[in-house]
């Protein structure tokens, strides 16, 4: 497994930070292929979400699984998206949760946007999210973080 990390933006990103975040994600969600994480702007995930979805407006986060649940791929989140609707304050943690709603997508679990499937999906979220937090808790003193 294989985590790279991309900040195509003008903004300073902790890449670090996300990268390891995100490593411990795919341990504990099982996932063996190699993710791509990149940050880019609005103009870059609306193109992206326009060709790929038909939709044509920026969105905060989009992800290509790679074949078979479980395979790894690619996650585009926009910065600029983030920063525009949250505090500073929160826009760590958005960006955490952004990055397990794409886990839960590259495991193959996917929602509508009926209010059933998104209240279902929000609490695998929270229950993956735990998880990491506790993995990466109980395992700190061994990376030396």
């Amino acid at each position: 497994m294989k985590v790279n990390v991309f900040n195509e933006t003008d903004y300073d990103i902790n890449i670090k930070y996300y990268k390891y975040f995100l490593y411990n994600s795919l341990i504990v969600s099982g996932i063996n292929g190699d993710v791509n994480l990149l940050f880019c702007d609005d103009e870059y995930i609306k193109k992206l979400n326009n060709d790929f979805r038909n939709k044509d407006k920026a969105t905060d986060v989009l992800t290509f699984p790679m074949g078979d649940a479980d395979e790894g791929g690619d996650i585009v989140i926009s910065y600029e998206w983030v920063k525009n609707r949250y505090s500073e304050d929160k826009i760590k943690k958005t960006v955490l949760k952004l990055i397990i709603h794409s886990i839960l997508h590259l495991k193959g679990i996917h929602h509508n946007y009926s209010k059933k499937s998104l209240m279902e999906n929000n609490e695998k979220m929270k229950e993956l999210y735990y998880k990491v937090i506790k993995y990466i808790k109980d395992n700190r003193k061994k990376h030396n973080f």
